[in-house]
């Protein structure tokens, strides 16, 4: 029905044109081209129509139509600007051919700029100080982020109209010439160009005057000298050569304009031959030489010859104008940086003493859980669990850290058949549920210990009782749903029954009458949506379910991060989005690159991993996270909380939007108690600070203490140490705390040099703590625990052996625990077999400074560190007389099979295993806590 209407539509309006086009009838080719336009129109206002009705519904109508005027406003002044200057020039000229249709074609460039450039605009309109100042030109750094990039994209408008104007005026004076026929009748063509279209190759001037003129702030942004911004020769060289090219080409295009209003005011027919020849033409040549002359040749003449051989000489009061201005961009000027004295001691007095902190040391790697949900809680094949996300709560009145991962609703796993427009759009309506496991707990068999789990969700606390189970909007919901109407959602399985329900939330846009259903109709299902009787009185859409989609369409001038999480507050779950204000104008700072190298050692050579990070703030040189969104999974409702009041950039779109944002002190306790410092906040920190730790001019210029993340083996794969959360006792606190580490490595090799926490409980929330490790001590890092797993004997033995008997041995994170002033590591080690769908928990290693030790379980594991000797673990089971003797056969024999076939080594492996099960029948192991 929409395509026949929108098909009917431009066929009447064509026919209509095509028959004033053949009469001729001037009011049926206008009432054509009216017909065609405004049958666009109206499909377009359906889109806006629908989307207007959405911001409304969730309450930033105030903040939709800001935008909307910015853009009409803007699209309408740049396309009258563009066609009168477009008139002006070609009249001027004495061009009256197509003299409409190039003005024509400048105000739709004019309006397509506006309506792009709206977010510039506003916040340049709103511009205000920030307080600070650039050390070369004295310019507030607000000119820099608000004014400049608005300017820019002026710039390039002007240019491009500029260009065009000129192409229009010299075109009609080249129908006065023959066929072009090879490239010097071309040249001398473009010549006669620039000869006659005096006036548009002056306001060209012009325009690439203010566009030089504009060059010398973007001298803040400079490659020349050693880092990004302007260097010796920028500003002793460059930057008056920008100011007097500025000049000059101004004072150029300025005379050609006076020429030109002269010569036409004289003679109002344009002359084919006006003035001497070649005038105009030897003017722009000399003023392109004088152009590659100042800020080209000669400044980089003197770089190659004066600065380069001695650049740090010259450089070096610059480099420390980067440094500072980059740690300011990045946040990094607020770090607390301080010494880490790496104590040789780890004994069970300091492991009592941190028992809390010890107790929450994360044994469960993220994938094995995410496996260990699909098999056990999906419950139906419908749901998916998405993401396993790390969170902290108070259960039983014990601070504990935990695992939680949200049951979706993803209606392509059913089946083809039943892939029906019913069941997707109001049937299958959302998921159910999620479930939550604390980080170091597992069940005799390696199995998770749930606090939540199952459908309806049982909750093994009071505190942790799920009373909103519903998630319409979550992660994995991609599509519009239509809820309340005649046809009862599904909303869990029940045994063999399912259990039925009717949305009773608030959230979505209300169908209220035939209007909004054909709007819908059009914008989601069409003719089988507008025909379809299910709708009724106080049914709803619900569209924009992606959190992630949901959030940008409403702040599409924030960047956010990839990782939303849920949170349980009160019976019901919410999504926690963080949100960063950038930049890529602040002065003197260096660009954030999102392309990371890290070298490591392998065997006797090296390698380069190379990845890519946190692209959508790839080229950013200044980041905020200033912004936390949360959404509401029933509701849909959405609120945005400014954590960083002081940041310029936030400062400015609460201006632009009043309302829309609301301070960090109207956040409810319970929903502040689950904000985390963002991964990919400390992730770009964490990259910068590698580099720009270094504080001495002379010592960052030659790159001398350079860091890199540190490596680990994950999933038998070297991969950077992604940021982790751990819970930590900060020096001076009685107290655990939820924190993010980021631990780094000097280039090229694996000991540990520092790492830097961002804190994430209560007042010290946005904390950055940065610790440095003694330069004389070698504190291992997590690559090289790695490495002393693989070559202490007993286990590498015993990985090899489970790898081999139809197994997968699958190693998790390396975890650096910082315990008062010394580092634990911690590697959690599962096994999965072939045929199962899920990896069990085996072992865990634990290593501080060389001494190794491994057991079925942490506490054994610490244990073996106490007494000095690994507590050998095997698999479950084997603890019994019987079982342990038949292992002990079966060792034996392969140790002779092997002895056979010449596998010393292996064979030695098996020997080992002997003993051990050998000494265990002598003494059972202690049974598992």
């Amino acid at each position: 029905m929409y395509l026949l209407l929108l098909l009917g539509g431009w066929a009447i309006s064509v026919w209509v044109f095509w028959r004033g086009l053949r009469t001729p009838s001037r009011t049926a080719v206008v009432l054509g081209a009216a017909g065609f336009a405004g049958t666009c129109a109206f499909f377009a206002l359906l889109n806006f129509w629908g989307e207007m009705l959405w911001f409304d519904a969730l309450g930033f109508s105030g903040r939709f139509w800001t935008e909307v005027y910015a853009r009409l406003l803007l699209a309408a002044a740049a396309a009258a600007v563009a066609f009168g200057w477009a008139w002006l020039s070609l009249r001027v000229s004495g061009v009256s051919r197509r003299r409409a249709a190039t003005a024509w074609i400048c105000a739709g460039l004019g309006a397509l700029w506006g309506v792009s450039q709206w977010k510039r605009f506003l916040l340049y309109a709103h511009a205000q100080p920030t307080g600070s100042s650039d050390p070369i030109l004295g310019v507030d750094t607000g000119f820099y982020l608000f004014h400049l990039p608005f300017w820019d994209s002026l710039y390039w408008l002007l240019l491009g109209l500029a260009l065009v104007h000129w192409m229009a005026a010299a075109k009609s004076r080249w129908s006065m010439a023959r066929r072009v026929t090879g490239f010097g009748h071309l040249l001398r063509i473009v010549a006669q160009g620039l000869e006659l279209a005096r006036f548009q190759l002056g306001s060209l001037l012009l325009v690439l005057a203010w566009g030089v003129y504009l060059g010398r702030f973007h001298l803040m942004y400079s490659q020349w000298g050693a880092v990004s911004g302007p260097g010796w020769t920028d500003v002793h060289l460059r930057l008056p050569a920008f100011g007097l090219t500025a000049v000059v080409t101004a004072l150029a295009g300025l005379a050609l304009l006076v020429g030109s209003v002269r010569a036409r005011l004289r003679s109002p027919q344009p002359q084919q031959k006006g003035g001497p020849r070649g005038r105009v033409r030897l003017g722009v040549a000399a003023l392109a030489a004088f152009w590659l002359a100042a800020l080209l040749a000669v400044p980089g003449l003197l770089q190659a010859l004066l600065v380069t051989p001695n650049e740090i000489t010259y450089e070096r009061p610059y480099i420390a104008h980067n440094i500072e201005f980059t740690r300011q961009a990045f946040g990094l000027d607020r770090a607390e940086e301080r010494e880490f004295p790496v104590s040789e001691e780890f004994t069970r007095g300091l492991a009592e003493e941190n028992r809390g902190l010890l107790d929450e040391v994360r044994l469960w790697d993220w994938r094995a859980l995410k496996a260990v949900h699909k098999q056990f809680q999906e419950i139906r094949l419908y749901y998916e669990f998405d993401y396993v996300d790390i969170d902290r709560y108070t259960v039983g009145g014990r601070y504990r850290q935990v695992m939680i991962s949200t049951r979706e609703m993803e209606v392509d796993n059913l089946p083809a058949d039943s892939r029906t427009f019913v069941n997707r759009r109001f049937k299958y309506t959302h998921g159910y549920g999620l479930t939550m496991t604390p980080v170091s707990e597992f069940t005799p068999e390696g199995l998770p210990n749930f606090l939540v789990q199952n459908i309806p969700p049982e909750a093994a606390a009071p505190e942790l009782e799920v009373t909103r189970p519903e998630i319409y909007y979550g992660e994995l919901t991609h599509s519009p749903v239509y809820v309340n109407t005649s046809e009862e959602e599904f909303d869990f399985p029940r045994g063999d029954q399912n259990v039925y329900r009717h949305y009773s939330g608030g959230g979505g846009v209300e169908l209220t009458g035939l209007w909004r259903k054909f709007v819908y109709g059009w914008k989601f299902d069409g003719t089988k949506f507008f025909l379809s009787s299910y709708p009724r009185q106080g049914s709803r859409i619900l569209f924009h379910r992606n959190v992630a989609d949901r959030v940008r369409t409403l702040a599409p001038f924030l960047r956010f991060d990839d990782d939303p999480y849920a949170v349980l507050h009160e019976g019901r779950l919410y999504w926690f989005i963080d949100a960063f204000t950038y930049s890529r104008y602040y002065p003197y700072s260096e660009p954030f690159s999102s392309r990371e190298r890290i070298g490591y050692s392998a065997g006797q050579g090296s390698r380069e991993l190379e990845r890519r990070v946190v692209p959508e703030l790839n080229r950013a040189n200044y980041v905020r996270n200033s912004v936390k969104a949360v959404v509401d999974t029933f509701e849909g409702a959405v609120t945005f909380y400014v954590f960083e009041p002081e940041d310029p950039i936030i400062r400015l779109w609460q201006r632009v939007f009043p309302g829309m944002f609301r301070p960090r002190s109207e956040m409810p306790a319970g929903l502040a108690g689950h904000v985390r410092y963002p991964a990919d906040q400390l992730l770009v920190q964490g990259l910068v600070l590698a580099k720009y730790h270094m504080r001495d001019p002379e010592v960052f210029y030659n790159q001398e203490d350079l860091w890199v993340r540190a490596t680990e083996k994950y999933f038998a794969a070297i991969q950077p140490v992604e940021p982790y959360y751990v819970m930590w006792e900060p020096p001076g606190s009685d107290s655990v705390q939820f924190v993010l580490i980021q631990p780094f490595t000097p280039k090229n090799r694996q000991v540990v040099i520092g790492w830097m926490a961002g804190m994430c409980d209560g007042d010290d929330y946005g904390r950055l703590v940065v610790y440095k490790f003694p330069k004389e001590k070698r504190v291992l890092g997590p690559q090289q625990v790695e490495t002393k797993i693989d070559q202490d004997r007993f286990l590498s033995g015993q990985l090899t052996l489970w790898d081999q008997r139809g197994s997968q041995v699958i190693r998790g994170n390396v975890l650096a625990i910082p315990v008062r002033d010394t580092l634990l590591y911690v590697e959690p080690i599962y096994l999965q077999a072939e045929t199962a769908a899920y990896p069990e928990l085996r072992l865990v290693a634990v290593m501080h400074g060389d001494q190794l030790s491994y057991a079925e379980n942490l506490e054994l594991a610490l244990e073996g560190l106490f007494e000095g000797a690994p507590v050998r673990a095997l698999e479950p089971g084997e603890g019994a007389p019987a079982e342990l003797a038949r292992r002990a056969r079966e060792a034996f024999e392969r140790y002779l099979e092997l002895q056979a076939e010449g596998r010393f080594r292996e064979a030695g492996a098996e020997l080992e295993q002997l003993r051990e099960l050998l000494a265990r029948l002598a003494a059972p192991p202690p049974s598992r806590p």
